[in-house]
């Protein structure tokens, strides 16, 4: 779980997976689909910040778990100095997966909620993170992605010119 619940473990992984879908199809149409898939999750980490900095400049401060109960909750990680709600990395996690299987819809995207969930799971068992931090960082993660999806609609041509110019200079 220390391992699952770190910051870099699943987030290398999504990565991974989102570079392997901008560049690893052969067919034009499923090739761009992905292309849209990873444009997606990516404009909605960018709604997902934006979210997240408001909570952290306008919410209720709340204590990690380790620092509101030193006694009772053991910290199975390093101790973290922001705040605990909403948890980022569940939001990116989220934000990433919803990302990816609201434009594809398929067992990959799935595959990525389930890592999400693991990650959120883990966040709360090492004791960095409330479940209702979680559900909340998940909850951002999946409005951000479905707000930046409106958004790309809404800006079909400018995106859809975007990555013409960047197939042009062989980065799409």
């Amino acid at each position: 779980m220390i391992l699952v619940g770190d910051d870099y473990l699943i987030f290398t992984i999504m990565a991974l997976i989102l570079l392997s879908l901008w560049v690893g199809f052969r067919s034009t149409a499923q090739r761009e689909l992905n292309q849209k898939a990873v444009i997606c999750a990516a404009v909605g980490v960018g709604f997902t910040c934006l979210a997240i900095l408001f909570f952290n400049e306008y919410g209720p401060p709340r204590l990690r778990p380790t620092d509101a109960y030193p006694g009772l909750v053991n910290l199975l990680t390093y101790e973290r100095t922001d705040l605990s709600f909403p948890s980022e990395p569940a939001a990116v996690a989220f934000t990433f997966a919803t990302g990816v299987w609201l434009v594809k819809r398929g067992r990959l995207g799935i595959v990525m909620f389930l890592m999400a969930a693991l990650l959120a799971f883990a966040r709360v068992y090492v004791g960095v993170h409330y479940p209702l931090d979680v559900i909340g960082g998940a909850a951002i993660g999946i409005v951000a992605s479905l707000a930046a999806l409106g958004f790309l609609r809404l800006m079909e041509p400018v995106s859809a010119w975007i990555l013409k110019g960047m197939r042009r200079i062989y980065l799409a």
